[in-house]
């Protein structure tokens, strides 16, 4: 099996490209190597590589930017998925889509299920689930797969668990959210299971989390710095409502999945609490080297 990754560049893409490597062809094209909303850039990269499968891992992910500026998070979210999936149809190519809980509006009280309809709260959720309509208007054959809080990448990672422990380190006061939940994954479980997606279970939606006990902001803060070996007592307490923040944020990012468990195969990732000691032990170990 050929695959193409598309915003091979991310948070994700570190830990996916290296696992899926070790299983079959890959080649990797991050946001400098392929604007994925330049139609003429995508044909010309598909017809030479002609894959068997696409991950579409780019993303305009910046909440608050999204929200002051649509054109950022439409250009990719949206058009350039319209772009890809019209091509990759036209190709005969499957096609991984990876979207977000967000698309959902949080208020909710328990986690989300694949059945469960999307209401996006911001202009980051709006712009995903329209690429997610248009994955499935353009390429049938696909799996668009939602997830949740995602932390990995090593120490250059500028997500939450990394900017947790720089503050940590510097003596930072750290002040954090407690309500809002959501479920946190890991990259590199993320990327064992969107390989298992592809090769057993068949087209369709499906939410892809660590497992464990849902978290709030706060929780995880905690959980982070207790791993890490730092008082978890340094974290202290907020509000969303706190912090003036441009883009609103959904109360529940909490997700479960139906189809994982009701479908052929089962599929489940590690307690979020095991896999983030994993990573921070690894980030402690590159530091060590």
């Amino acid at each position: 099996m050929k695959v193409i990754v598309f915003g091979s560049g991310g948070m994700l893409g570190s830990d996916l490209v290296p696992f899926w490597q070790s299983l079959c062809e890959v080649k990797a094209f991050p946001h400098a190597a392929c604007d994925v909303s330049n139609r003429e850039m995508v044909k010309k990269i598909l017809g030479i590589e002609k894959p068997d499968v696409l991950l579409f891992l780019a993303a305009a992910t910046n909440v608050d930017r999204c929200e002051l500026n649509r054109d950022y998070a439409f250009r990719t979210n949206t058009i350039g998925v319209e772009i890809v999936a019209q091509e990759c149809n036209r190709l005969g190519i499957s096609l991984v889509y990876i979207s977000t809980i967000a698309v959902f509006d949080g208020e909710k009280d328990s986690p989300y299920d694949e059945y469960d309809l999307p209401s996006p709260m911001n202009t980051y959720g709006l712009s995903k689930y329209h690429g997610e309509l248009a994955v499935r208007a353009f390429c049938p054959d696909h799996w668009i797969v939602r997830t949740s809080w995602l932390f990995g990448g090593g120490m250059k990672d500028m997500k939450f668990v990394a900017k947790i422990l720089r503050k940590a380190s510097m003596n930072d006061t750290i002040k954090v959210v407690r309500d809002c939940v959501g479920s946190p994954t890991y990259t590199a479980d993320l990327a064992k299971g969107i390989s298992e997606i592809v090769e057993r279970f068949q087209f369709g939606t499906y939410h892809l989390v660590n497992g464990g006990v849902p978290a709030s902001r706060y929780e995880l803060a905690r959980e982070t710095l207790r791993i890490a070996g730092y008082s978890a007592d340094r974290i202290s307490p907020c509000l969303s409502s706190d912090f003036h923040l441009p883009a609103h944020r959904p109360k529940m990012e909490a997700a479960e999945s139906i189809r994982l468990k009701i479908l052929p195969h089962t599929l489940s990732l590690p307690d979020w609490k095991s896999s983030l000691a994993g990573y921070i032990d690894l980030m402690h170990r590159d530091l060590a080297n």
